[in-house]
């Protein structure tokens, strides 16, 4: 198989800083990969010029004779940015400052990559504001821009809208370009469920003509929707990836224009943070703030392709390097038999139990904590053992380290209970809205400096105290709008401030304790966007476990975020434990991922031998097979995007080594629809080589040449429903 055009891109960028030639147009090309973004200072504007993916510049004279200049830009409804203040709208009236290459403050990686940055800076003639627009780049497809915001006023301003990139995409002929069966040349994927246990529900919908408005449901954070979106064009074959760095509500918009008579059709789009009050962020005088992170790649390729340049993107620049030696280690955590009921001997026998089937790490999850026993959503805010571990958890921690795994801990350090003592000491730190308690007063209140300082202190004792070697953070509040206050004569929303306050606290504790994971969780996957994720090496997708939704929402998740971060849950922890999937299916869906054990059995002389054995099965091929080459595996969605609550009779996932020297390909049976043989291409192998195939629900092996497999396939027979096959294919390597 020859590799894609995304896959032969060299690390290549550059930043052109000029004037259009033969004018005094202030001008900017950014060049990150294949993908370029021009964009101009014209008439008061920022507007982008062109966007290409194929690495190819436009020349002047293009723009020159179709009158762009005169004609064309001034009627262009979108600027590359907006912003707002105190409810004026700053479109036009900008002054160009000017522009400079410099070092890129950002902080996101870029080891090995050739990382360039550039910063605009425009001030507004009729608002003592100064915006700076700062662009990234590293040679790979996606640039990363944000805005820098700064009141030059001599009194608090408050920004009441912004969207860090947005502007026109596409405008051209489409009539002879795009099928006769199309009702749009433009279609959008994003997360079209937003509640708990949809994660991942992301599909293709035709864009119609006029405004899409997608905004995840405002749910007090970035949500089981995720603030991410893909654009395909059905005309010139290009996808427009997009990801908002942001953990509060936001807000993304589509506006597509046809002109029928004409045969052409254009796309504008824009995405950032949104609130319900007039104030997203009050600007004290001479104050700076930056807005969310806007990731973009611009792609004409195969969305597996699109997928492996994402992937890379999260591995290399955005989420944490893995720590040697302790990156997709095997956890087993508390919550299956003994929820709410946890003792001493019974943790010590959960930790026998994971000890025997060959975890790595264990994990008390909620429920170890506070005043009252068995309630432990209303104790969060007291991280002190509860009195029914008399000995606290040092012993818990000691065992396990006994018996050679690693120790973690679960803490939701945003919320305050209602049977908490800090709640009694500190109502005041209780978020409110409208001056009432946001989430029957289970919120605390980061917009307060002296909450984050508290927070920050019990979460950094906790580790110490404890002997932690994975911290993690759960957050089940919904705040849905979030918290108000009158603040210097505004009402501000706090959720700026609260995204604010906890990427730094985050920020802090990880510098103190580099050698510890950390693990993120919000109710299952309600906060999986790019920005929260750059402090965490790993992170649950969603609570739900039961098929075939589960593996429905790894196939969805698995198009942003790489399938060695995502954690997936074998075990008994939630219900309906009739819609398993058989055993093989349950274990797969963990194994394709990063396991997580809640469940196996309620003691170890209860531990059905056969079962075990399953299970040490799985886990030998996870350690062995698959987990040496997750961490730069290439993804490939075989069946595509799928709609969680549409019957799809097949989702099967291959993972293949870069070096095409193995793969797995996991084939699931979802729904008794279709056909009962599945035929599969494998994508990632080299046509040159063979291979042996192993079939693991027969135990048998066959030996094939990558040709034939790619050119004539293997048929996989499952006639029953949510059921599975795994294959697991290895280079024969010939000794001559």
């Amino acid at each position: 198989m020859l590799p894609t055009t995304t896959e032969m891109q060299m690390p290549y960028s550059d930043i052109v800083l000029d004037t259009v030639p033969e004018t005094e147009i202030p001008h900017a090309r950014f060049t990150s990969g294949l993908f370029i973004y021009d964009e101009v200072f014209l008439n008061g504007r920022l507007l982008g010029r062109y966007w290409s993916s194929s690495g190819s510049i436009r020349p002047d004279m293009h723009f020159r004779w179709a009158n762009w200049y005169t004609e064309v830009a001034p009627k262009l409804p979108a600027d590359a940015f907006s912003l707002a203040l105190e409810g004026e709208t700053l479109a036009g009236g900008w002054q160009w400052l000017g522009a400079e290459e410099c070092a890129d403050p950002s902080g996101f990686r870029g080891e090995g990559r050739p990382v360039r940055h550039a910063r605009i800076r425009l001030g507004h003639e009729r608002r003592p504001v100064e915006v700076a627009v700062h662009m990234r780049l590293d040679g790979s497809p996606f640039m990363i821009r944000w805005l820098e915001i700064t009141n030059k006023g001599e009194r608090p301003t408050a920004i009441s809208a912004v969207s860090p990139w947005s502007g026109l995409i596409w405008q051209h002929r489409c009539a002879e370009h795009t099928p006769p069966d199309c009702p749009s040349p433009f279609e959008l994927a994003y997360t079209h469920h937003f509640n708990w246990g949809e994660e991942g529900d992301l599909w293709w919908e035709p864009l119609a003509e006029g405004t899409k408005v997608v905004d995840g449901g405002h749910k007090g954070r970035s949500g089981w929707g995720r603030p991410a979106f893909l654009l395909r064009n059905r005309a010139n074959g290009e996808l427009l990836w997009g990801e908002l760095g942001w953990s509060g509500n936001w807000c993304m918009a589509f506006t597509c224009t046809k002109d029928e008579a004409g045969g052409q059709a254009s796309l504008i789009f824009s995405i950032g943070p949104d609130a319900a009050d007039p104030a997203l962020r009050v600007l004290e005088p001479g104050e700076t703030v930056r807005t969310p992170y806007v990731h973009l790649a611009l792609f004409h390729d195969d969305l597996d392709a699109c997928v492996q340049a994402a992937h890379a993107h999260v591995r290399h620049t955005v989420m944490p390097a893995q720590l040697p030696g302790l990156n997709q280690r095997v956890e087993a955590n508390h919550r299956g038999y003994i929820c709410d009921r946890e003792t001493e001997a019974g943790l010590k026998r959960e930790i026998d139990i994971a000890a025997s089937i060959g975890a790595e790490v264990f994990v008390v999850d909620a429920g170890w904590f506070g005043p009252e026993p068995n309630r432990w959503g209303a104790n969060v805010g007291d991280w002190y053992a509860g009195a029914w571990l008399a000995g606290g958890l040092e012993p818990i921690s000691a065992y396990a380290h006994l018996k050679g795994l690693r120790f973690g801990l679960w803490v939701e350090i945003e919320s305050i209970g209602q049977a908490a003592r800090l709640r009694q000491e500190h109502p005041d730190w209780i978020l409110t809205r409208d001056g009432q308690p946001v989430a029957d007063g289970r919120a605390l209140d980061l917009s307060k400096p002296e909450v984050v300082a508290w927070m920050e202190s019990e979460i950094v004792r906790l580790i110490r105290q404890y002997d932690l070697d994975l911290f993690r953070l759960d957050y089940n509040t919904a705040v849905l709008e979030g918290g108000n206050r009158v603040y210097r004569g505004f009402v501000e929303n706090t959720l700026w401030r609260h995204c604010e306050a906890l990427y730094g606290l985050l920020d802090r504790v990880r510098a103190r304790f580099p050698h510890v994971i950390f693990e993120n969780c919000a109710g299952g996957g309600g906060r999986l966007d790019w920005e929260i994720l750059r402090r965490f090496q790993i992170t649950e997708i969603s609570d739900w476990m039961r098929a075939p939704r589960g593996i429905k929402i790894l196939n969805g998740l698995s198009f942003s975020l790489p399938p060695e971060v995502c954690l997936r849950t074998f075990g008994t922890e939630t219900g309906e434990h009739v819609l398993d999937g058989d055993l093989d299916f349950q274990l797969r869906v963990a194994i394709l991922s990063h396991p997580i054990f809640r469940g196996i059995s309620p003691t170890l002389e209860e531990l059905n031998p056969l079962l075990q054995a399953r299970i040490v099965h799985a886990l030998d091929l996870y350690k062995n097979f698959i987990r040496p080459m997750l961490p730069e595996c290439r993804v490939f969605h075989h069946t595509g995007l799928l709609p969680l609550f549409e019957l799809t009779p097949w989702c099967v996932l291959e993972y293949a080594a870069v070096d095409r020297s193995r793969a797995v390909v996991g084939l699931f049976r979802t729904a008794d629809i279709g056909e009962d043989c599945y035929t599969l291409y494998p994508r990632g192998l080299d046509l040159g080589r063979d291979y042996r195939v192993t079939f693991d629900n027969l135990r048998e092996t066959i030996q094939c040449s990558g040709a034939a497999l790619a050119q004539e396939g293997l048929r996989v027979y499952l006639p029953t429903n949510l059921t599975s096959e795994l294959l697991l294919l290895e280079e024969i390597r010939r000794s001559y």
